[in-house]
């Protein structure tokens, strides 16, 4: 028991792990979403564009698949 003249000693308190400043939390989940969506949408575009180069030969290089001009009855582009 302690008494009047005595000073309790304080435990220094641990911080609450289940504590998250919800403001930092949201700004770096928008961040990491954009450029998620900018990586995303870069790597579409260039694939696509790769396959577009218009080739003296039959065959894109980079997708192996035919080009429009090679198709059968002329139908070039």
């Amino acid at each position: 028991m302690a008494t009047p003249t005595e000073v309790p000693t304080k435990v220094p308190q641990e911080p609450d792990p289940f504590y998250y400043d919800y403001d930092t939390v949201q700004t770096v989940g928008m961040t990491l979403a954009t450029i998620l969506f900018l990586l995303g949408i870069l790597i579409i575009v260039s694939k696509k564009v790769k396959c577009r180069k218009a080739d003296s030969s039959p065959t894109c290089k980079s997708c192996k698949s035919e080009l429009p001009s090679s198709a059968p009855g002329g139908g070039g582009v």
